[in-house]
């Protein structure tokens, strides 16, 4: 029985050709990078935890809510600055190993005009804004203790695994608001989004127990570099129940997102008799199409006494609706995003206080923003949370400066509580906002 699971691997290693095999000992499937995982933009915004639906009143409206555009009486210069450092630390059966990223990158700049009106509002507006963030190192240490018959491939073998993700999506936004009442104000964003995702894994593996009687160590090296380019839209209402409520509603309308994918593979045995085999590279290009589903929004914010703001946010997204035109690898199909992936509803709430004297203000929120992703025999322990803060500063009545702080954690277990992933992220944003 053992000298027949020995022959088996080797005849499965010497057919293997598609690098994602590779990730068996870490998830069961291959997870879509661009869905439910959104960035945030403005540090207003973001300090205010992303409850901004119902509030929406800078160029950022553009994401939050283009209806808010409406409100703004003169233009305005817009600008932000985002520095993120992602920690990751990943036990693998008992051995634990940390990486981290750290970049800065630009994240909102735009303009807003608005148009003279003899009654309500009207107003233009176009930038661009950075939604998503694929920046992050994993690193995988230690030995598998999976049998030959639970994991072939590299089942029984000491693991050394390092993978690089950097990216994201920006979003060119041009939108526009006019109010339709005294009260409610009706808005629209139009958004080409455009990016590339860039993907690289090193494994090494070492039979390090003398288990296999014919491998020595299994080494792989896989690249993916993806274009992406999509149009979608996003509608907005805004309006004033009573004086010191709004209500703020958007509906994002998915229209087009493609992907264009280059990736290379590279696969080195070494075997015990001393004899190598590293002539298993191929590499190859590839199209396709994601549809994504309509994603909504509905916000309330209230003016509990003067000078204070308290704002939150609800949100829902089916990501099983998500499709691909053609599937991007033979182990990814349409069926994973029925059976491995849920529809969220997020939670955003967060307040302001404004301090006359001093131009200051002070904000605080909180955003639970669940993981869309959840394969059979995924445990989430604790679901993807940030905790916020934030100071502006008003200069004058032409020019203010905002800075915020957001703290994300989040922890899966994976192949019964063997392997764990907790994720934190620090951010700090820093946005410019001038008038005339």
């Amino acid at each position: 029985m053992f000298r027949y699971r020995l022959l088996s691997r080797y005849l499965m290693l010497s057919a293997i050709m598609i690098i994602f095999i590779a990730f068996a000992q870490v998830s069961m499937a291959q997870q879509e990078i661009t869905v439910g995982n959104d960035f945030g933009v403005g540090a207003r915004a973001m300090g205010m935890g992303g409850a901004y639906t119902s509030v929406a009143d800078d160029f950022t409206a553009l994401y939050w809510n283009p209806a808010g555009l409406s409100h703004l009486k003169r233009m305005e210069f817009y600008g932000t600055l985002s520095h993120e450092k992602v920690d990751k630390e990943t036990e693998y059966f008992g051995d634990i190993n940390s990486t981290f990223t750290s970049n800065t990158r630009p994240n909102s700049f735009g303009i807003v005009i608005p148009v003279p009106t003899y009654q309500g509002g009207l107003a233009f507006a176009f930038g661009v804004n950075r939604v998503q963030s694929f920046d992050i190192r994993s690193k995988v240490k230690g030995f598998n203790n999976l049998t030959l018959d639970d994991d072939p491939e590299l089942g029984q073998l000491s693991i050394d695994e390092v993978t690089d993700e950097s990216g994201g999506i920006y979003s060119w936004d041009f939108g526009a608001a006019v109010d339709i009442a005294p009260n409610i104000a009706l808005g629209a964003t139009l958004s080409v989004l455009s990016g590339r995702y860039d993907y690289s894994l090193n494994l090494d593996s070492e039979d390090t127990k003398n288990i296999d009687s014919n491998i020595t160590g299994i080494s792989y090296q896989d690249t993916i570099s993806t274009d992406y380019l999509g149009v979608e839209g996003k509608v907005g209402l805004l309006a004033r129940i009573a004086k010191p409520l709004k209500l703020g509603l958007t509906i994002t309308i998915p229209m087009t997102f493609s992907a264009s994918e280059y990736w290379t593979q590279d696969t080195y045995y070494a075997y015990d008799d001393g004899t190598t085999d590293d002539t298993q590279y191929d590499e190859g290009t590839f199209d396709y199409d994601i549809s994504r589903p309509f994603r909504f929004n509905l916000g309330l914010s209230l003016l509990p006494i003067p000078n204070a703001l308290i704002s939150a946010d609800v949100s829902y997204t089916d990501w099983t609706q998500t499709e691909y035109s053609e599937s991007p690898s033979e182990d990814v199909s349409n069926e994973d995003f029925i059976n491995d992936y849920v529809a969220t509803a997020g939670f955003r709430v967060g307040a302001e206080y404004y301090i006359p004297k001093a131009g200051l203000m002070l904000r605080a929120g909180y955003i639970r923003d669940p993981l869309p992703y959840k394969p059979e025999g995924t445990e989430i322990k604790t679901d993807r949370q940030f905790i916020t803060a934030g100071v502006g500063l008003i200069m004058d009545e032409s020019f203010s400066i905002d800075i915020a702080y957001i703290k994300g954690f989040s922890k899966v277990l994976s192949n019964n509580g063997d392997i764990s992933k907790k994720l934190d992220t620090n951010r700090i944003m820093l946005s410019a906002d001038f008038k005339f």
